[in-house]
């Protein structure tokens, strides 16, 4: 069986993230998403962060409470996220995705965002994998 590689099973990040985009489309971008987070690029598309739910209710709280929508992505990304490349094999990342590592990485070619990769992905089409091969035996 041929091992399968990050881009197979990556998504397309239609809307990403940007440095000056405010909390609240941030938030709405992310819920749209069906991730847990999104990377976040510059003006060259180039991953500079990545914000997660996590990181954004802290900020919600606050800004719900004081009623400042002044918070910026740039204000509270993780600015040197974990990256992997499209043809990175599927089991490399996961060993790399243990313990506290994200949940989502950022796939980048060339330096550019080209998709995400989450371990849910991981985890259904390594599901899907074994069932094929019980169904073998």
């Amino acid at each position: 069986m041929q091992q399968q590689q990050v881009q197979d099973l990556m998504q397309p990040v239609p809307h990403p993230l940007h440095v000056r985009m405010s909390l609240a489309e941030a938030v709405d971008l992310i819920l749209q998403s069906g991730q847990i987070g999104l990377p976040v690029v510059d003006d060259d598309h180039h991953v500079c962060g990545f914000v997660s739910e996590h990181d954004c209710i802290d900020y919600l709280v606050s800004g719900t409470y004081h009623c400042d929508s002044r918070t910026q992505v740039g204000d509270i990304m993780y600015s040197e996220p974990l990256c992997t490349s499209p043809g990175e094999s599927v089991i490399d990342l996961v060993q790399k995705m243990g313990g506290n590592k994200p949940k989502t990485w950022p796939v980048v070619k060339d330096g550019r965002l080209v998709g995400v990769i989450s371990r849910r992905q991981i985890m259904q089409a390594l599901n899907a994998t074994m069932k094929a091969c019980r169904s073998h035996v």
